[in-house]
């Protein structure tokens, strides 16, 4: 008897993962889209999210790097910039943005590539495109050659998951380093970085990480636009224009010149703007929260502050799912067998309280040690292990007896 409860609790098992992978293959071609309104608002939404967004306290506010908004300016307009800028002895300067032609107003171009001259350490965006099937780039973006003299050139290519321009572009994660036309290019956060400390972004480098998760501090001002901590000083172009800063604020620090619409606070601009964690509105995203060249900024905190986020390998989530789906066959047969009709209540009961648990223990894991497990297989399995043991129990198992299958029979002749 007990060797027969075991191997039928194996037997469930099988039968549960291979409904399992059945389900996956069909969600995976898309045929309960049509169905699914509520999961398509939650697709972008992880349980992470929430201690980004509702549980951290705000951190302090972040002292190494200062973002220079350009808006609408024209490039001598930008090269007045950062001429006015360049001349408080930053750090470094980092252009999140690109000069691929040269334009008419030939002295426009002219000026900025005599204030990029005049540079001591500056940073400008290339693009990785053409991705191929060996995990690399097959092209390279860079300005043109007038400016990028001046310059290094670091990728500003974030992880999105987008399709094209039309898709929600989450930005959770990003590459530190990718190869373009077999060379190796860094990310624009990590040679920013590099310049602030070399040896905290070599330490950073050394984890070996293909994508690592960003760990989010907050935004800028916006004026009312998110709701998320304000961590990075941010300068509008006429506030540079105008001398509203102390240049103390820009000697040694980190400066990064962006677009951040045409004024700081400007609701209706969405290029570059990314949705993130530290977006309160979960369900379908209302509105993207962060620029480009924020998230940038929040990379480089990271690195500088060695807070990073590490995560459980996706192999060892799987192993622990499949434990406490068989734990819980095994304790919902046991239920089934000795106390029949407490099944259905006490399995659900169970259920709740371990998917409850589970979830609850990843947000505090995460919090409390910045380690990132995904529970969703887990709380996958606890969820279906009862009614799908039921299944088993009450289809498939008569199925293979003579029982069973008589009792069919004779339903067919009634």
């Amino acid at each position: 008897m007990f060797k027969k409860f075991w191997l039928d609790t194996i037997y469930a098992l099988v039968f549960i993962l291979l409904l399992g992978f059945v389900v996956t293959q069909a969600f995976a071609f898309k045929i309960f889209d049509v169905f699914d309104p509520i999961g398509d608002a939650f697709a972008d939404m992880e349980s992470t999210d929430i201690v980004f967004s509702q549980l951290r306290e705000d951190p302090l506010g972040e002292e190494e790097i200062v973002i220079v908004n350009v808006g609408n300016l024209n490039r001598q307009g930008i090269a007045d910039l950062v001429n006015i800028i360049s001349a408080s002895e930053p750090r470094v300067i980092g252009m999140d943005m690109f000069f691929p032609d040269l334009k008419p107003d030939t002295l426009g171009d002219l000026a900025l590539a005599y204030a990029f001259s005049q540079v001591e350490n500056l940073v400008l965006v290339s693009k990785l495109e053409l991705p191929n099937e060996n995990e690399s780039f097959d092209s390279l973006a860079v300005s043109n050659e007038l400016f990028n003299q001046y310059a290094e050139t670091a990728y500003a290519n974030f992880i999105t998951g987008a399709a094209d321009q039309d898709d929600i572009k989450v930005c959770r994660t990003f590459a530190p380093k990718e190869y373009a036309k077999g060379e190796l290019e860094y990310s624009l956060s990590i040679k920013l970085a590099y310049y602030m400390d070399s040896v905290k972004t070599l330490n950073f480098l050394d984890r070996n990480k293909d994508v690592e998760v960003i760990n989010y501090r907050g935004n800028i001002f916006d004026y009312g636009a998110t709701q998320a901590p304000i961590t990075y000083f941010a300068l509008d172009w006429y506030q540079v224009f105008d001398g509203q800063f102390d240049p103390e604020l820009i000697k040694d620090k980190c400066v990064l010149f962006c677009f951040l619409g045409k004024e700081l606070g400007d609701r209706q601009a969405l290029e570059d703007k990314y949705f993130t964690p530290l977006n309160t509105h979960y369900a379908g995203k209302g509105h993207a929260d962060m620029f480009g060249g924020v998230i940038h900024a929040n990379i480089i905190s990271m690195i500088l502050a060695e807070d990073y986020i590490d995560e459980m390998n996706d192999n060892i989530e799987t192993i622990i799912a499949i434990v406490l789906l068989y734990l819980n066959v095994a304790l919902f047969a046991f239920i089934y067998h000795s106390l029949p009709k407490w099944y259905d209540g006490l399995t659900k009961l169970i259920q709740l309280i371990e998917a409850f648990s589970l979830f609850s223990l990843g947000l505090i894991i995460f919090n409390v040690y910045n380690y990132k497990i995904d529970t969703t297989w887990m709380i996958l399995g606890v969820l279906i292990a009862g009614d799908a043991l039921e299944v088993y129990f009450g289809v498939v198992k008569n199925l293979f007896t003579k029982e069973g299958r008589r009792e069919l029979t004779e339903l067919n002749k009634l």
